[in-house]
C-alpha cells in the first residue's frame, strides 16, 4: 500500500507536468519532444546521483524512519509544482521535478531493503515482491489514467494538489508499522556508533533517528559506497545489477514516444501526424494505463514458472522479458491505430515489469542483508541512468535527426534482441 501511494504521487505530478509543458509550448505555437525528454531525464538522473546515498542510509539507519521523513519532505516539495505552473515556467517545473525525484531516489533503496526484513521466508518474499510489482501496475493503470482524466477535467493544478496529499497518506501508513528496522550487522564498530537513546526509550511518540556524524560525512558515505562496489565485484552474481539497466536502455524512450503517439489522434494516417493536442492528456493517460495493464499481466503469467530455490528459473524469466520488450517495440513500429499502440505498449511493459521484479529477486536472494541497501542502490542507479540516456536519445532523434516514433521503436526492438542474446550467453556460461 505504501509503494502504491508513493508511486501514485509521482504519476499524478508526472502526467500533470507533461500536460503543463505541452500547454506552455502550445500557447507559444511550438512543439518540442526534447522538452519532454528533459523532463524524463530529470526524473531519472537524481536516481543515478543520489540513490547510493539512500543505500548508505538504508544500511546505517532505521529504514522505516528514513522513509517516513522522506514522505513528509515530499509533501512539501509537491507544493512547488503549483508555483511553477502558476508562473508558467518550464525551468521551475524541471527544478520541482528534480527535487521530487531526489527524494524518490533516496526512498527506493530504503523501501527495497526494508521488505526482506519484514518478510524473511524466501517463498513469501517472492510473493511479496510480485505483489509489489502488481501494486505498481495497478497504480500505473489507475494513477496514470486518473491523472490524465483529472488533468483534462479538473485542471493541472488539481493534480499537483492531489500529489501533495498522497505523500502524507503514505507517511500515515508508515507510521502504523512498529518496530526497529536497522540492518543486521550494521552497528559494527567500523560503521555505526550510537549513544543517543531512542524515542521509544525516552517515551516520546516520534521518529527514532540516531545521528551518526561519521556516516553522514562525505568520507563516511564514500567509504560505505566503495565497500558496496567492492562487495559486488567480489561476487559471481554481481553482474545482475546490470539487468535492469540493459532493460532501461530499451524502455527508457517509451514515455517520450507515448507523448508523440498520444498526439496522433485515434488513427495513424497522414492527417493525424501533426500534433493533435485536443484530448491528448486523456489519450496519454490511456497509454499509461496500458503500461499498467502490461505490468500487471506480465508477473502474473510468469509467477507460476519461477521458484526462489531455482535461480535458473528467475534468469529464464529475465530472458523472456527481453523477448516481450522486443515484440512490443517491433509492434509499435508497425502502427495500425491507437488501439494497436495500446496493445503493443502493454506487451512491452509486461517485459519491463517481469525483469524489474525478477532481477530484484536475484539480488535479494544472494545479497547479505547488511549490504542490501547499497546493492539495490547501485542496481537502481544504473537502471535510471540508462533510462535517462534512452529518453534523451528518443527525444533528440525525433527533434534533431527527424526520426519518426516508429523508427525509434524499431531501433528499440533491435536493442532488445541484441541484449537478449548477450544475457542468454551469460546465463548459460555462469551457473550459480
Amino acid at each position: 500500500m505504501i509503494a502504491f501511494i508513493f508511486s501514485v504521487a509521482r504519476w499524478f505530478s508526472y502526467v500533470a507536468s507533461i500536460a503543463a509543458i505541452e500547454q506552455i509550448h502550445s500557447s507559444n505555437q511550438t512543439v518540442s519532444r526534447t522538452s519532454i525528454s528533459i523532463l524524463v531525464a530529470l526524473r531519472l538522473l537524481p536516481n543515478a546521483l543520489f540513490s547510493n546515498i539512500g543505500g548508505v542510509l538504508a544500511d546505517s539507519y532505521d529504514r522505516r524512519n528514513i522513509m517516513l521523513i522522506l514522505d513528509i519532505l515530499g509533501a512539501f516539495i509537491a507544493c512547488f509544482f503549483l508555483l511553477a505552473y502558476q508562473f508558467k515556467s518550464i525551468p521551475a517545473l524541471y527544478a520541482a521535478t528534480f527535487c521530487q525525484m531526489t527524494v524518490a531516489a533516496i526512498y527506493e533503496p530504503c523501501r527495497s531493503a526494508l521488505v526482506p526484513m519484514l518478510i524473511t521466508n524466501e517463498g513469501y518474499l517472492k510473493k511479496a515482491l510480485t505483489l509489489t510489482g502488481l501494486t505498481w501496475s495497478v497504480m500505473a493503470s489507475v494513477g496514470a489514467s486518473t491523472g490524465g482524466l483529472a488533468t483534462e477535467s479538473f485542471g493541472i493544478d488539481t493534480c499537483f494538489c492531489i500529489d501533495s496529499v498522497t505523500y502524507l497518506l503514505s507517511a500515515g501508513f508508515l507510521w502504523k508499522i512498529r518496530g526497529k528496522y536497522v540492518a543486521v550487522g550494521a552497528e559494527s564498530d567500523d560503521e555505526l556508533v550510537s549513544t543517543v537513546p531512542s524515542s521509544e526509550e525516552m517515551g516520546l511518540p516520534f521518529i527514532d533517528i540516531d545521528i551518526k556524524p561519521h556516516i553522514l560525512s562525505l568520507a563516511g558515505m564514500t567509504n560505505m559506497i566503495v565497500n558496496g562496489l567492492s562487495y559486488l565485484r567480489s561476487k559471481q552474481w554481481g553482474a545482475f545489477v546490470f539487468l535492469k539497466g540493459c532493460a532501461a536502455l530499451i524502455y527508457g524512450a517509451a514515455d517520450v514516444l507515448n507523448v508523440a503517439f498520444s498526439e496522433m489522434g485515434s488513427t495513424s494516417d497522414s492527417t493525424s501526424r501533426d500534433a493533435n493536442l485536443e484530448g491528448s492528456s486523456e489519450r496519454l493517460g490511456i497509454l499509461f494505463a496500458s503500461v499498467g495493464v502490461g505490468c500487471f499481466l506480465g508477473p502474473v503469467l510468469v509467477e507460476s514458472f519461477t521458484d526462489m530455490e531455482k535461480p535458473s528459473s528467475l534468469e529464464g524469466a529475465c530472458l523472456v522479458s527481453y523477448l516481450l520488450m522486443a515484440i512490443g517495440c517491433w509492434g509499435l513500429a508497425q502502427i495500425n491505430g491507437f488501439i494497436s499502440i495500446c496493445c503493443y505498449t502493454a506487451i512491452r511493459s509486461a517485459g519491463s515489469s517481469v525483469i524489474w521484479i525478477h532481477s530484484s529477486l536475484l539480488l535479494q536472494k544472494f545479497c547479505e542483508n547488511n549490504m542490501l541497501g547499497r546493492v539495490m542502490a547501485v542496481d537502481y542507479a544504473l537502471a535510471t541512468l540508462c533510462e535517462a540516456i534512452s529518453a534523451m536519445c528518443g527525444g533528440l532523434l525525433q527533434d534533431k535527426a527527424g526520426w519518426s516514433p516508429e523508427s525509434v521503436s524499431y531501433t528499440m526492438s533491435m536493442v532488445a534482441l541484441s541484449t537478449l542474446v548477450l544475457w542468454a550467453r551469460y546465463f548459460f556460461g555462469v551457473r550459480l
